[in-house]
């Protein structure tokens, strides 16, 4: 569930404010576009692959199905800021998204199962500890 509310709510954020007519005006959002979108396709695509993991997918499957996922999103992104008033659509995002789409899938294969036990044990821990406590 935690990994799941690690995807979906950024996932939904991100299409917000690729969507929105002008981001908000936040020194984040003064980064360059290149970079926002590496960064948002890097962290959703490792995102994407945790709240997987652990299923009856192989990993091939699995990063397969990740990467056409995240692709199918990016198109959608710049194909919808084609409706969006001050927004418009561009190659260059859906090549930078590809990039960072990659990069998430590297991490996620040096460093998926890793953390999903880190998380697990994290959540067992505070369980007994918030059951400790009754």
């Amino acid at each position: 569930m935690l990994f799941q509310l690690g995807f979906w709510v950024p996932l939904l954020i991100c299409t917000y404010l690729a969507l929105v007519p002008e981001p908000p005006d936040n020194p984040v959002f003064r980064l360059s576009d290149i970079i926002l979108h590496a960064a948002a396709f890097t962290y959703l695509s490792l995102a994407l692959v945790l709240a997987q993991f652990g299923g009856s997918l192989d990993r091939g499957r699995l990063y397969l199905r990740t990467f056409l996922f995240m692709l199918g999103y990016g198109v959608f992104l710049e194909l919808a800021q084609s409706l969006v008033p001050e927004r418009s659509p561009e190659i260059k995002d859906l090549l930078v998204d590809l990039g960072g789409i990659g990069a998430g899938l590297a991490l996620a294969g040096l460093l998926a199962p890793t953390i999903h036990r880190l998380v697990q044990a994290l959540a067992m821990a505070a369980v007994l500890q918030l059951s400790a406590r009754r």
